[in-house]
């Protein structure tokens, strides 16, 4: 069983199921000039997907009624057309209202009866338009008078004035819409306001003080707007946009830094249950699934501070016995952590022990001479090999399989001189504790053996060992280059 697919469908049900609505009807009625005898569909938003709510088939003169006995859960909904074109509507607590507009120019010509919210939504939704036409000619204008200091300043005033445009209709909205989808929505995408820093005149690298100031406030304050107790959140795409841009552009991706505001955004969405549950699952699928190293520290976190732990049991007992078993085979493998020590038997017949290695950093390689990517992988990390020094760099290299002739054959052929060892009865449990279920995998160790980076490609080793050891400054590295 996949274990997102998993989350996401117990979820999905258990939102759905605690969202009873009332015994109150939605009835929506269409007209869409220039359609006939085509269906069109009904869907909501939750989170970065859409979800199908109903289907009608319009009539000759493009007329049709969504229409149903219990009330809509309130949100962001799309009406699609056969095409894929869509608009959006909202669906607030009153829900029987008559929407026409053109196929051709959905958005422009649409007309609304019976909802103010929804008048209000259209009148937000055509503002922003215009203003987002007039911001793109201004910009379009600064490239082409780039060379004309003059005419720049001019046209960047005049992007703040219209920034201040924006802000004031906004607030319009807000105070005129009290309680409603609508101030929801627009409070949750206005970023707090950012201070004038004040940075003493004889302070050193003012810049990289004002920049800090401002991570430092954004960290803290950027949900200040957004009510994550109101589960209307759901139903947009809002939620999960600022909790996406919060989680991988906002915070520096250091994981405990990560783990650290997981938890007060967990904390700040504990007020109201599916809010809860959508956080904790978007935590578990995102850094299950992270290419960032290190950031399954977060996902262990997540997974023992809110499922293991019991704190939350919406998972059913197949799917949590399969959470406890991924969570044990990276628990002792975390970069950061102390790597569990091994002790092998050499080609020799005489015992290598890992942490009896002096080297400032060690490699430990799990390969197989067989496999592809090691025939890629191996000899390369061989040319790196070559060009330090044993108390400098050292390589415990792991042969996976139980063939010895094999191992010797290998061995022979290629001269490769570093610590060769194996384990064919599995006595040290490596595989468990380094989680080796592919190869080559590769593990990073600093001099008291601590994992300092993990399943990294060959070119991605020399450019740590180059920056750690002072071969090279990172100004020389070549990023471009690397291939994991």
């Amino acid at each position: 069983m996949n274990l997102k697919k998993s989350i996401g469908i117990v979820l999905i049900t258990l939102f759905l199921g605690a969202c009873t609505a009332t015994a109150q009807k939605y009835n929506i009625n269409i007209k869409i000039n220039g359609l006939s005898d085509v269906e069109i569909y009904l869907a909501h938003h939750y989170g970065n997907k859409q979800y199908l709510d109903d289907t009608i088939k319009l009539n000759t003169k493009g007329e049709g009624f969504f229409k149903g006995d219990s009330l809509l859960h309130q949100g962001i909904y799309l009406v699609v057309l056969p095409s894929k074109n869509y608009f959006e509507v909202m669906i607030g607590p009153d829900q029987e209202f008559s929407i026409e507009t053109d196929k051709d120019n959905l958005q422009k010509k649409m007309i609304i009866k019976g909802s103010k919210e929804n008048s209000a939504f259209l009148q937000y939704q055509n503002y922003m338009m215009s203003m987002n036409e007039k911001s793109q000619g201004i910009q379009q204008k600064m490239k082409e008078k780039v060379a004309e200091p003059d005419t720049l300043t001019i046209l960047q005033d005049e992007l703040k004035k219209l920034d201040k445009e924006v802000k004031a209709e906004w607030n319009r909205i807000i105070a005129e819409n009290p309680g409603t989808l609508l101030e929801l929505i627009i409070k949750a995408m206005i970023s707090p306001e950012m201070p004038e820093f004040e940075v003493p005149e004889n302070i050193q690298n003012k810049d990289s003080v004002r920049w800090f100031m401002s991570y430092n406030f954004n960290q803290n304050h950027y949900f200040d707007n957004v009510n994550l107790s109101d589960e209307r959140l759901l139903l947009t795409p809002i939620l999960h946009n600022k909790i996406e841009h919060y989680f991988s552009k906002v915070l520096i991706q250091s994981p405990d830094t990560i783990i650290k505001y997981v938890d007060i955004v967990a904390n700040k969405a504990s007020g109201n249950d599916e809010v809860f549950q959508y956080v904790i699952r978007y935590f578990i699928n995102t850094f299950q699934q992270s290419n960032i190293m290190g950031m399954d520290k977060v996902f262990v976190h997540v997974a023992d501070t809110y499922y293991l732990s019991g704190k939350v049991d919406w998972l059913d007992k197949e799917t949590l016995e399969k959470l406890r078993e991924q969570v044990a085979k990276l628990r002792f493998n975390l970069v950061g952590n102390l790597a569990q020590d091994l002790k092998m038997e050499t080609l020799t017949g005489e015992y290598a022990r890992l942490n009896e290695i002096k080297a400032k950093y060690t490699l430990v390689m799990f390969y197989e001479p067989d496999c592809g990517h090691c025939k890629k992988v191996v000899p390369k990390i061989w040319e790196i090999y070559n060009q330090f020094n044993r108390n400098e760099f050292e390589v415990f290299a792991v042969y996976t399989q139980t063939d010895k002739a094999e191992w010797m054959k290998y061995l022979e052929e290629k001269q490769y001189d570093w610590i060769n060892c194996w384990d064919p009865y599995n006595i040290t449990n490596f595989r468990f504790y380094y989680n080796v279920y592919s190869t080559p995998t590769l593990y990073l160790l600093d001099k008291d053996k601590k994992i300092i980076a993990k399943r990294i490609g060959a070119e991605t080793l020399e450019n740590i060992l180059n920056l750690e050891l002072g071969r090279k400054k990172i100004s020389e590295i070549d990023f471009s280059t690397e291939e994991e």
